[in-house]
């Protein structure tokens, strides 16, 4: 949409202006400076995409619930990396609900010892670079990180994040305009996974759900040429 690019162009302002004001970590100012020279001109093709997931301790970030652990897969050219994957597992210093362990099987004993999420983000916001941040209903992942990030440097994660829930509803309606408009598709994980042939290992685990949304992506971007869209900007107006 022409407002979220114009969104993102005040952002680059601003970081400019951040790199400018502060005297900010190494990683920090390179997080800062790769959003600033981020190119909405470049081709999907040749762009960097970093697909992440999390698993927290509950679904509120703003009521003390924490991460547990994040992993993310890159996609170079098109092509998934699972040669240069991140995945830790997150001391979230306090208990783990045993409704939430049941989900995603993560136990406290498992996390006893772990690095804690600011000793963590440092490696993440590198592992990141300049890279285009996916996710899967990326707002939810986003509102941990985000509160980590603020908590430790001031700022939230300055990379531009697509959701793959948004973009499959963007291509539903230009693939049948009518019967969308009528008919709400469930936007789970696992019925994109069946609308887009993909099986999921390990669902529920940060790294599995992670490598699963990667390859809903990768269909996603196939299907997106068929309707001229080639640029990163051509995908964020679909976003």
């Amino acid at each position: 949409m022409i407002d979220r690019l114009i969104w993102l162009r005040f952002k680059r302002l601003y970081a400019s202006c951040l790199i400018r004001r502060r005297r900010w970590p190494p990683v920090i100012r390179d997080h800062l400076q790769a959003f600033v020279q981020l190119d909405l001109r470049r081709p999907i093709c040749t762009t960097d995409f970093v697909v992440f997931d999390t698993e927290t301790t509950g679904l509120h970030a703003r009521k003390g619930d924490r991460i547990v652990s994040i992993s993310a897969v890159r996609i170079k050219e098109g092509r998934i990396d699972l040669s240069d994957a991140f995945h830790e597992l997150v001391n979230p210093d306090r208990n783990i609900p045993p409704k939430a362990a049941v989900v995603h099987g993560i136990l406290p004993r498992m996390v006893d010892g772990k690095p804690t999420l600011d000793q963590i983000l440092p490696s993440f916001v590198q592992y990141m670079g300049s890279s285009i941040l996916v996710g899967h209903h990326a707002w939810l992942d986003m509102s941990f990180l985000n509160r980590g990030m603020i908590n430790l440097y001031g700022l939230p994660i300055q990379n531009l994040v697509l959701d793959t829930v948004i973009l499959d509803e963007a291509f539903g309606r230009l693939k049948a305009p009518s019967s969308h408009a009528t008919m709400k598709l469930s936007s789970s994980l696992s019925a994109l996974a069946e609308r887009y042939h993909v099986r999921i290992n390990g669902r529920h685990s940060s790294l599995g759900d992670a490598l699963a949304t990667a390859q809903i992506f990768q269909q996603i971007l196939k299907e997106s040429r068929k309707y001229g869209i080639f640029s990163l900007g051509d995908l964020v107006r679909k976003s």
